[in-house]
């Protein structure tokens, strides 16, 4: 995708499926972040934002299509006109600094992606150490405290806020919208726009956030299906074939155990052997 003739340096894209609640704590922080640097870009993902007080630097995309992180995310970058992109929750709160120093950390050619501190209000302690394994055949994460501020290496970065180069993201496909409507679209971007180089926190750069407002409404057993539906997608998306072999073996085990307790586990497999037949690679720009 070309870059639109009134470029700017960034464009800050803020998915929001609850609306004015949300943004009206967590934009006044953002404009003065991007300040003259760019645009901020508010998707309205099915959710009128009628009323809402925007300034004149934030621009409104209205989503109507699937429902999810992921769908809106990719609106929001088809719409913006920065060379740098900032995905960034609608409960995210920036600290004034954190877009110049994102932006110094993209001017390093080594660097594929760059994230702030996220530090969540709920769990009173930094969300950003991010840990990526592959256990019992599936890859699984968490996300636990920065060991100290400066700049860390890690595995992915959280969804939550994560800096990108405009070209990079359209080239890697975007985010996968077969996860929607949210869980693990952080890890299989940061995978697939990784290839050997460094995925960077910036420790001592802040972003508050209100972990869960958007979606904690939610019933917590169909969270938890989206959730194992998405891991099994991005295993099958970035496993080595001696991975995979790995997979195969433990699947009986992990169904069967499924079947045991609650079939969460065989209803997730079920689901994504449908979503990962469905016509195209889920990919938005490939």
């Amino acid at each position: 995708m070309t870059a639109p003739q009134d470029e700017h340096d960034w464009s800050a894209i803020v998915p929001t499926r609850v609306g004015w609640p949300n943004l009206q704590r967590s934009l006044p922080a953002l404009a003065a972040a991007v300040g003259d640097r760019g645009e901020i870009l508010v998707v309205a993902d099915n959710v009128a934002l009628a009323g809402a007080e925007l300034s004149a630097s934030v621009r409104t995309v209205a989503h109507t299509g699937q429902r999810g992180f992921a769908p809106a995310c990719n609106a929001g970058a088809r719409a913006a006109r920065g060379r740098r992109l900032l995905f960034v929750n609608d409960d995210i709160e920036l600290e004034a600094p954190t877009v110049a120093r994102l932006g110094v950390a993209l001017d390093d050619p080594a660097v594929a992606a760059a994230g702030p501190n996220v530090w969540s209000e709920r769990l009173g302690r930094s969300e950003s150490g991010s840990l990526l394994e592959w256990r019992r055949g599936v890859l699984d994460t968490r996300q636990d405290a920065l060991p100290a501020n400066g700049e860390w290496d890690v595995p992915y970065l959280t969804g939550a806020a994560i800096a990108v180069r405009r070209d990079e993201f359209f080239n890697a496909g975007g985010f996968d919208e077969r996860l929607a409507p949210y869980y693990w679209e952080d890890v299989d971007l940061c995978l697939r726009l990784r290839r050997g180089r460094r995925l960077v926190v910036l420790g001592d750069t802040v972003a508050r956030h209100r972990h869960g407002v958007t979606i904690a409404a939610e019933d917590p057993r169909a969270r938890r299906l989206v959730n194992e539906r998405n891991r099994l997608l991005v295993t099958w998306q970035h496993a080595t074939p001696l991975r995979l072999a790995a997979h195969l073996a433990w699947l009986p085990l992990r169904l069967a155990a499924s079947c045991l307790r609650d079939r969460v586990v065989v209803r997730a497999w079920l689901q994504a052997l449908r979503r990962r037949n469905e016509p195209g690679d889920g990919h938005s720009y490939r």
